[in-house]
C-alpha cells in the first residue's frame, strides 16, 4: 500500500496534520515514538497560552489569526472547551523589541489591545508588581489553550476519519524509493507520496543537518493566593525582564495553583536521556521562585514542576520548509502550540498539491544556507 500522506511526529502539529489530511479524504499514516498525548515531547502540561497581538514579530499573525479560527472550529466540533479566554497581558519595559512587536501587530491586524502603563496595570491587578519603566499590552480575547485535550481530539477524530495510525513506534529512517518516500520503522516499512516531518525535538536523529537545537525546559505549579484564580480575572501572562535574556510566561491559577515557565535560558541537550526531571538543576525552582516572588507577592512555594524540551532554530524562528515531496516542520523553539492547527492544515494542503495561502519564504531553511 502506498500512502497518499506519512506524518512522522504526531503531537503537536503531527496530530492536526493526519485529522486535516484525513478529513480531505487522503490516505494518512500517523507514526510517533509515544502514544500522543504524552509527556515525552513538548506538548504536555496541560495548557499553552493562545495570543494574536505576537511579540515575536507580525510575520506570524496571519497564522495565528487562522490557528485561533480552527481551534474555535475544533471546540465546536468536539463539544468541549478547549480555548479560555481569560486575556493575556504582556509586561516588559517600555523600549522592549517584544512590546514594540506587540504593539505593531496589534495595529496592522485590528487586534483589540489595553497600552497600560505600570501603575495602571497594578491597579487593575494589584497583586502584580510592576518595576518602573515597565508598560503592559493587555489582549482581553487571548487566553490559553488546554493543548492535551486538544491532541487527544485531533488524534480520535483522525482515526475516525480513516487515518491509520503506528503509535509506540520509532521511525528510524527515510529514503527515497522511486517517486515515492520510503519510511523505515521498528514495526515495519511503509510507503507514501508525500511525508511531513513533525517529530520535534529529536527531528535531528533523521535530518542530521537539521540546524535544530534541544534544550531543556522547565515549568511548575505555584502555591497562591485566591486573586490569582481565573475566576476571579486573573489573566495569562508574558513578563519580559531584558528581551532575550530573561522571559517568563504563566496562566491564571486553577485551584490556587499557577503555572510558571522560564521561556529562555535552559540546557542545551542531546540526548532525550539528558532531559531530566524538574529540580535536577537548582535553578529549576530557584529561577521560577526568584521571579515569582519579585512579581508575585501573593505566591509561595512550588507544588510540583515537569520538564519539557524546545527545539531551537538559530534564529528563534520557524522552520517551514519544502522540499522535493517532503515538509518539514521543525525548530519551532517554544511558540509553537498555538500553531498546530494552522500548522496541520498546511501540511495537509501540501498533501494534496496545494498552495498556502501564507506567505512561508520567511520559514525557509534557505536563510540558513544549510540544506537537509
Amino acid at each position: 500500500m502506498i500512502y497518499d500522506l506519512i506524518v512522522v511526529g504526531s503531537g503537536s502539529v503531527g496530530s492536526a496534520a493526519g485529522y486535516y489530511a484525513a478529513k480531505a479524504g487522503l490516505k494518512v499514516l500517523m507514526i510517533d515514538n509515544g502514544h500522543p498525548p504524552h509527556d515525552q515531547g513538548s506538548h504536555h502540561g496541560e495548557t499553552r497560552l493562545m495570543r494574536h497581538a505576537y511579540g515575536q514579530g507580525e510575520i506570524y499573525v496571519p497564522m495565528v489569526l487562522r490557528a485561533q479560527q480552527l481551534w474555535d472550529e475544533l471546540e465546536e466540533q468536539v463539544g468541549e472547551r478547549i480555548m479560555h479566554r481569560c486575556g493575556v497581558i504582556n509586561i516588559g519595559p517600555n523600549d522592549s523589541e517584544y512590546i514594540r512587536n506587540a504593539n505593531e501587530s496589534a495595529s496592522r491586524y485590528q487586534i483589540p489591545v489595553e497600552m497600560l502603563t505600570a501603575e495602571a496595570v497594578m491597579k487593575r491587578w494589584p497583586q502584580i508588581k510592576v518595576p518602573h519603566g515597565f508598560v503592559g499590552v493587555f489582549e482581553p480575547n487571548a487566553g490559553y489553550l488546554k493543548s492535551e485535550v486538544a491532541i487527544g481530539h485531533f488524534i480520535r477524530l483522525a482515526k475516525e476519519a480513516g487515518c491509520t495510525q503506528l503509535f509506540n513506534c520509532p521511525t528510524t529512517g527515510v529514503t527515497r524509493d522511486g517517486d515515492v518516500q520510503k519510511v523505515e520503522t521498528a514495526n515495519g516499512v511503509y510507503f507514501g507520496r508525500k511525508l511531513v516531518f513533525s517529530a520535534g525535538t529529536w527531528l535531528t536523529k533523521l535530518l542530521p543537518k537539521l540546524p535544530v537545537q534541544p534544550v531543556r525546559k522547565v515549568f511548575g505549579w505555584y502555591q497562591a493566593d485566591d486573586s490569582y484564580n481565573e475566576n476571579n480575572k486573573f489573566p495569562g501572562f508574558v513578563f519580559v525582564i531584558k528581551d532575550n535574556e530573561s522571559e517568563f510566561y504563566g496562566f491564571p491559577a486553577n485551584n490556587n495553583a499557577l503555572k510558571v515557565g522560564k521561556h529562555s535560558g535552559g540546557q542545551p541537550i542531546n540526548s532525550p536521556e539528558e532531559r531530566t526531571p524538574f529540580g535536577a538543576f537548582p535553578e529549576d525552582n530557584g529561577e521560577l521562585l526568584d521571579f515569582l516572588h519579585s512579581v508575585f507577592p501573593g505566591t509561595r512555594e512550588c507544588i510540583y514542576g515537569k520538564s519539557c524540551t524546545y527545539d531551537m532554530s538559530p534564529d528563534k524562528h520557524f522552520i517551514i520548509h519544502t522540499q522535493p515531496d517532503q515538509l518539514i516542520i521543525s525548530g519551532l523553539s517554544g511558540h509553537a502550540f498555538k500553531f498546530a492547527s494552522v500548522l496541520g492544515e498546511i501540511a495537509a494542503a501540501f498533501a494534496q498539491n496545494k498552495s498556502s495561502p501564507f506567505d512561508l519564504s520567511p520559514f525557509s531553511l534557505s536563510r540558513f544556507a544549510k540544506p537537509c
